[in-house]
């Protein structure tokens, strides 16, 4: 029974890799801005849920309370104060900002916390059925990374300010004519892409001890997820993590730890090769 429960255990962690390629992918999308500070994000609200938990006893799930708002408030700080400087620009601009702005973020947390790795001693029971044992930190991971998704979409497909980020995506020019205000949408898009973030980090901390440099870790999955999803599609970020979590954790049964990490890099250059928009995105013209 090892073989399906490295399967669930593979979608469970797919769904929460999808949730964290959410943000990046919506801020691609809207304004074709390249986030590399996008992993020292999650990193910020991992650490707050730690401080949290330890400082105050707040449990990790409860921090989502702070998180979430504070994740959403830095991204408009972060958008007004710098990327909206380069939100026009070459994409290679904002690139080189955004880089600047993780080392920075990895910098900071860093000289106030030291490389020590920290993490929240809480434990939940696991969830066994058909055989299968689900521990139950991941249960909680998948979960909520299916209520994000869902409520995502709800508000992409449901309000005002979803649909014109929708628009936006579409067609910025066409999304302007129409009456809609993209820099109103792309402060939005940020502040939403940073909030997801954030939240994600709150989630890791119940899975993982963290160190102040492991959000290049978590950038360089997202980008993976989102090349391979389809560049700007929510569903493909989710499909894309999925992809990736199941053929990890399944490569893991068959090959050494060390290259296990590369097979998602494999499959993504295999899906490119037969389909260059990635799984869900868009046919070029």
């Amino acid at each position: 029974m090892i073989l399906p429960e490295l399967v669930v255990l593979g979608v469970a962690y797919g769904l929460l890799f999808g949730v964290l390629a959410l943000g990046l992918t919506l801020v691609w999308g809207v304004m074709k801005v390249v986030n590399i500070a996008h992993g020292d994000f999650v990193t910020v609200g991992a650490y707050s849920s730690y401080w949290l938990f330890t400082l105050a006893g707040v449990h990790p799930i409860l921090s989502l309370l702070f998180t979430i708002p504070f994740g959403f408030g830095l991204g408009l700080l972060v958008y007004l104060g710098l990327v909206r400087r380069v939100a026009n620009a070459p994409e290679l601009m904002s690139l080189f900002l955004t880089f600047g702005l993780s080392t920075l973020i990895s910098s900071l947390l860093l000289n106030l916390y030291s490389p020590n790795q920290r993490g929240v001693p809480i434990s939940f029971p696991s969830i066994n059925g058909l055989g299968v044992v689900l521990p139950g930190s991941v249960a909680i991971a998948a979960a909520y990374s299916v209520v994000v998704a869902v409520l995502l979409r709800l508000f992409l497909r449901r309000t005002f300010w979803g649909k014109a980020i929708r628009a936006v995506t579409e067609d910025r020019e066409a999304a302007l004519l129409m009456g809609i205000n993209p820099e109103a949408v792309s402060l939005l898009s940020f502040g939403i892409g940073v909030a997801i973030a954030t939240s994600v980090g709150s989630i890791v901390i119940l899975l993982q001890a963290v160190t102040p440099t492991v959000g290049g870790d978590f950038t360089l999955l997202s980008f993976v997820i989102v090349v391979l999803g389809g560049l700007g599609s929510p569903l493909g970020a989710l499909i894309g993590g999925v992809v990736i979590g199941v053929v990890n954790n399944v490569a893991s049964l068959y090959l050494n730890a060390a290259v296990t990490p590369a097979i998602g890099f494999i499959v993504l250059v295999v899906v490119l090769i037969v389909r260059p928009s990635g799984i869900a995105g868009l046919k070029p013209d």
